[in-house]
């Protein structure tokens, strides 16, 4: 296969380390040392740590590439507006432990150990976004036809894994007398939120959903077309992400109110399509297309990293969509 400058690019260890040292400057520019984000920020290193551990584990790439972590890096720079959410980031290292965990099930459903701590690990995300909870019917849909690792047993483990967290901190709760927190937290299951004027989605928060969006379209089209190319148990993997990135997609597009809380784990479940596309494609469309993505990243990371930038931004974009 001949090469092009974007392959070259997508296999090089320096692609990871630049896109490492920008990410870092995204986060000072943020406010990392202004308002003092060393723990979202020790979320984030430890969440691309992971990535890289889960990608080279798993395979995702039958190349030697850094391409996943990489683009995770890029495109959660152009969201640097939720950089100061701790509950982000912990849901964002959650959403990566758990896929890390529940994806070394495959094909063993005997592998309980895994299967509990991936769902102690979703049980852990729920506390901080509840509404993960709703996703657990779809992880054991996904996991008996996906990972072919879903029997009796794993599924109790994932039941007793989930409600281990609740069980902790609900004992503390229940010996301080205090049972408001425990109704309060559970309330959101039983109720649909709508979305006030103030939660709904700015032009930018939609240009990046947009693009992630195309980017994952064209990814999962060009992995599915040469599925023939990889192990079953890869495209088990990509089967599996594809149908968490369209739920998340789905959920996110009648709940916008939670975008900030998940575009961190779309991305996540996302860059391995991508990743995929600008690694193994060496058509001069894709190379085009590297490079024009590429700086569309940096402009919204610009933009997204201060705040009146942001604000001068969805000013303009509402004036044109307006005429």
């Amino acid at each position: 296969m001949e090469k092009r400058l974007h392959n070259h690019i997508s296999e090089s260890i320096l692609t990871l380390d630049g896109s490492a040292i920008y990410c870092f400057i995204t986060w000072i520019a943020a406010g990392l040392f202004t308002h003092h984000l060393w723990l979202q920020m020790a979320l984030m290193a430890a969440t691309c740590y992971l990535m890289v551990e889960m990608s080279k584990h798993l395979l995702f790439l039958r190349v030697r590439s850094w391409m996943v972590t990489s683009a995770f890096m890029m495109l959660s720079s152009c969201c640097a507006f939720n950089y100061p959410s701790t509950s982000v980031g912990i849901i964002g290292i959650c959403a990566v432990v758990f896929l890390f965990l529940l994806f070394s099930t495959y094909q063993n459903p005997q592998d309980v150990g895994h299967m509990f701590y991936a769902y102690v690990v979703l049980g852990i995300a729920s506390l901080f976004f509840v509404k993960a909870l709703y996703f657990i019917p779809l992880m054991w849909l996904l996991t008996l036809l996906m990972l072919q690792s879903l029997n009796f047993h794993t599924w109790l483990a994932s039941i007793l894994g989930t409600i281990t967290p609740y069980w902790l901190i609900g004992s503390w709760y229940i010996y301080k007398q205090d049972f408001n927190i425990l109704s309060s937290h559970f309330e959101p299951l039983l109720t649909w939120q709508s979305p006030t004027d103030d939660q709904t989605l700015t032009p930018i928060r939609i240009i990046i959903f947009v693009i992630i969006a195309l980017l994952f379209v064209l990814g999962a089209i060009n992995f599915w077309s040469k599925s023939y190319e990889e192990r079953i148990r890869t495209r088990q993997y990509y089967g599996f992400l594809l149908w968490m990135v369209l739920a998340l997609c789905i959920f996110v597009l009648f709940q916008p109110q939670y975008y900030d809380k998940l575009i961190r784990v779309i991305i996540v479940c996302a860059c391995p399509f991508i990743a995929h596309f600008f690694t193994l494609n060496n058509s001069k469309i894709t190379n085009y297309l590297f490079f024009i993505t590429l700086t569309f990243m940096l402009i919204l990371s610009v933009v997204s990293v201060n705040e009146s930038l942001t604000e001068i931004a969805n000013q303009k974009l509402l004036e044109i969509w307006n005429g």
